[in-house]
């Protein structure tokens, strides 16, 4: 067999495979067994039919295409690696003729990774995210706690933004009952009607116990058939109600926590916080060297690898629509988001994707970043904590050659941000970088780490295949 490559443009060569005679009568001899043992001839014992009477009884035309679908894709596969071809899509195959006792040649069109110079990220400085907690955060953490524990008090007021109304409400349309748009004594929070735009909130500004509110509105996005219908309301006010907190005091400490006193509650959540906040601005910062050094050099990104990307964004995008029983359409619309609006986002999110896993694939590759055993299973474990998993289980889940080859893929990506991490220039941060991105997520905290930007993880929370470009890693 020879093989020769042309290269078409950046991303896209094609593969010539010239095989000599013998090698045809080869392949032609190996199809001509299979076939002779899955086709009935009568007076011969399944495949102990000769050649010659199986190209008498099927034709050499079918025997030869039967050949050329046989033997083409394993010796494109021995030209690829021949030819040392990072390939990234699935070939288009084009054969002269495939004839016995002849040479023939076929050729294979397909995408390759690009070659990337490695830039030199020795003189790029980036400033560290914010990670300094601030005393107002954490007094928003104990409101919030605090919320949890509130009650309700009827007040004799009108009612204002924030406050908590009982109402009776009757949607109508020509006179007819709406009861999809209707409910009695329902205990609903006012808000800001300009931020809602919701005719109900602006009516009940002011409103106090007894009043009847009349007006008319459309129907918003999530009553589903009825959205954008325009209904009729007659809105009766029964109470007004307003929020009370109860003290952060030690009393309260001890029904909220395993705390005794409200200062040990505190410094609890200031240490919780600060942990968080520092995890999270590891990994945001993570992401950022990634784009930084991406936007460092122009990189040709090949289709196939856009479209991996792009599908498996799709992909998860419907699976989250189904976590809330719903279609992709109706879980955009509910979004606010258009089908059109949506995919140019998300082509242009794959693209920057793509680039940034080659940018830093060959960043590790001049380093010569090696994955070893030990680092798989800190990535197993570290994927584990994210998926809520048992690590083990998830070991067991991850042992198909598919999924074992993304997982070397995020191991090795996220060593080599650990490399460029050393090699940049980081302004301020925290004395100490010691907070493993898992913390975050364990606190309840989601980071911008490296791998949002890089879509790399491809580890799925279900059995679906992982995604990404594994194919040439």
């Amino acid at each position: 067999m020879k093989t020769s490559v042309e290269r078409i443009d950046d991303t896209k060569v094609k593969l010539s495979i010239t095989l000599e005679p013998p090698e045809v009568d080869a392949a032609i001899d190996q199809t001509a067994r299979r076939l002779a043992s899955e086709v009935k001839i009568p007076g011969f014992r399944p495949g102990k039919a000769p050649r010659r009477v199986l190209e008498s009884r099927l034709g050499k035309d079918t025997l030869y295409a039967e050949a050329v679908r046989d033997a083409l894709p394993v010796y494109y596969e021995q030209a690829v690696e021949a030819e040392e071809l990072a390939v990234v899509s699935q070939p288009e195959l084009d054969v002269d003729e495939f004839v016995a006792g002849e040479e023939s040649t076929f050729t294979a069109t397909v995408e390759v990774r690009p070659e990337v110079e490695p830039p030199d990220v020795s003189e790029l400085q980036l400033p560290h995210p914010e990670w300094e907690l601030t005393d107002d955060e954490v007094q928003a953490q104990i409101d919030q706690l605090r919320e949890r524990f509130a009650s309700l008090e009827t007040v004799k007021r009108g009612a204002d933004v924030g406050n908590f109304v009982v109402v009776t409400i009757t949607g109508s349309r020509d006179g007819q009952r709406v009861d999809a748009a209707s409910g009695e004594d329902i205990l609903y929070q006012l808000r800001d009607a300009d931020e809602t735009g919701s005719e109900l909130d602006r009516q009940l500004v002011g409103a106090e116990a007894g009043a009847i509110l009349k007006f008319s509105d459309t129907l918003a996005d999530d009553y589903g058939d009825l959205a954008g219908q325009e209904l009729d309301f007659t809105v009766i006010v029964k109470e007004v109600k307003v929020q009370r907190l109860p003290d952060f005091d030690d009393h309260f400490a001890q029904d909220a926590s395993e705390f005794d006193t409200a200062e040990e509650l505190r410094e609890e959540i200031r240490s919780q916080l600060e942990r968080a906040k520092r995890a999270h601005a590891h990994g945001e910062l993570r992401g950022k060297v990634v784009e930084a050094v991406a936007d460092l050099v122009d990189v040709p990104v090949p289709e196939a690898m856009v479209q991996n990307e792009l599908n498996f964004r799709l992909h998860r995008l419907q699976g989250e629509a189904k976590r809330y029983g719903l279609e992709l359409e109706q879980y955009l619309q509910a979004a606010g988001q258009s089908g059109d609006e949506l995919f140019r986002r998300l082509e242009e999110d794959a693209k920057k994707t793509v680039k940034a896993q080659l940018v830093v694939d060959a960043i590790g590759q001049a380093a010569d970043i090696e994955v070893t055993q030990e680092d798989l299973g800190v990535e197993v474990a570290r994927q584990a904590q994210r998926l809520g998993k048992d690590p083990e289980e998830l070991a067991e889940f991850m042992t198909e050659p598919e999924r074992i080859s993304a997982l070397v893929s995020d191991a090795f990506r996220r060593k080599t941000i650990d490399h460029l991490l050393e090699q940049v220039q980081v302004l301020g941060g925290p004395p100490e970088e010691d907070v493993p991105l898992v913390d975050a997520q364990r606190a309840g905290v989601e980071g911008h780490d490296a791998e949002a930007t890089l879509a790399a993880a491809a580890t799925p929370d279900t059995a679906d295949v992982p995604k990404g470009d594994d194919t040439a890693r």
